[in-house]
């Protein structure tokens, strides 16, 4: 079932001098948080030159011999590099053991120009988090074209953060210094032609949250088998967007800054029906907005009063993050 709940939401006219413009687009997106966690948006700037480029070398990339995507398979407790078919689920972050790992491989970087030599990232709080990334060197600019479509989701995603701000009554500035060193994280996800049966309750991806403070998604959205959203009354929908649009969603961070004012929903990547005489291929680029690693995320004092405590303690972003990606990976091994 396609949604009618997901708005869509042009914030071409969303301004840094906070106008009545501004107000309205931040009162919808507020809304949209508060109900479902997810919203389409329109007239955000980005280039479709940077989305098609970007969606043109990950097919290259997937078409790739497996001999070859395996040179640049991820290391340690992080998925910085290739995940190859079935190396993990989403839901086991949820600790849901006895789901099947996902049916997609994956290609993801965090900064693609980190420098390692920044105090910052040498920090009890971050230093394990594995920043060197490997890029594939097969593909001409590969590189290249990864580190432009990165920088233009982190201005987005800025963006959408002040936006934010104004929704939650807050200074439009609030959230720049936690993502003065942001470690947001960029991956390509790549939904094969399901050629057999998959295995009893296995999907494109399992149910889950996603870890940080927002989620930027650009997808092939007419292609079979895709996002799909769990409502409140406990159904399952699809997203539809238009096709140079993004999805956004909140991930666990901004669920708990809110303290649940808004929403961490839960959500999945369906399978094709099986009767479609389409390619079921699939492709997604998803840009994982993430504060810095050691930014402390506890309640907003405008989020809580004596007849709404705190539903949770405070934690750093990096706890959080590991906890949750290490779950995803240790069952599937």
């Amino acid at each position: 079932m396609r949604s009618q709940l997901i708005p869509i939401l042009d914030i071409s006219r969303f301004s840094s001098n906070i106008d009545d413009a501004s107000r309205a687009i931040a009162r919808d997106v507020d809304c949209a948080c508060r109900e479902i966690g997810f919203l389409v948006i329109t007239g955000h700037g980005i280039a479709s030159k940077i989305t098609d480029d970007l969606d043109e070398m990950g097919r290259r990339f997937f078409d790739l011999p497996e001999s070859i995507k395996l040179k640049y398979t991820a290391k340690g407790e992080t998925y910085y590099g290739y995940n190859p078919m079935e190396s993990s689920s989403l839901a086991y972050s949820l600790d849901k053991h006895e789901a099947a790992p996902d049916l997609r491989e994956a290609f993801a970087s965090c900064r693609p120009d980190i420098e390692t030599g920044d105090s910052f990232f040498r920090r009890e709080a971050v230093k394990d988090l594995g920043y060197q990334i490997n890029f594939p060197t097969e593909i001409e600019a590969f590189r290249q074209v990864w580190t432009t479509y990165y920088y233009a989701m982190s201005a987005l995603g800025a963006r959408m953060m002040q936006i934010f701000a104004v929704a939650l009554e807050l200074p439009i500035d609030f959230f720049e210094p936690v993502l003065s060193h942001h470690a947001s994280n960029l991956a390509l996800f790549n939904y094969p032609d399901q050629l057999k049966k998959p295995k009893q309750g296995q999907l494109r991806g399992g149910e889950h949250t996603d870890f940080g403070s927002l989620t930027i998604v650009h997808s092939d959205w007419a292609a079979p088998g895709g996002l799909q959203v769990k409502t409140a009354a406990q159904k399952w929908v699809e997203v539809d967007a238009p096709a140079d649009a993004f999805v956004i969603n909140i991930g666990d961070m901004m669920a708990r800054w809110t303290n649940d004012r808004w929403t961490s929903t839960l959500h999945r990547v369906a399978n094709p029906e099986t009767s479609t005489d389409q390619t079921t291929r699939r492709q997604s680029a998803v840009f994982f907005h993430t504060p810095n690693q050691d930014a402390r995320v506890e309640c907003f004092p405008s989020c809580r009063d004596a007849n709404t405590p705190p539903k949770y303690k405070p934690i750093t972003v990096g706890e959080h993050h590991l906890m949750k990606m290490g779950k995803m990976y240790e069952e599937a091994q």
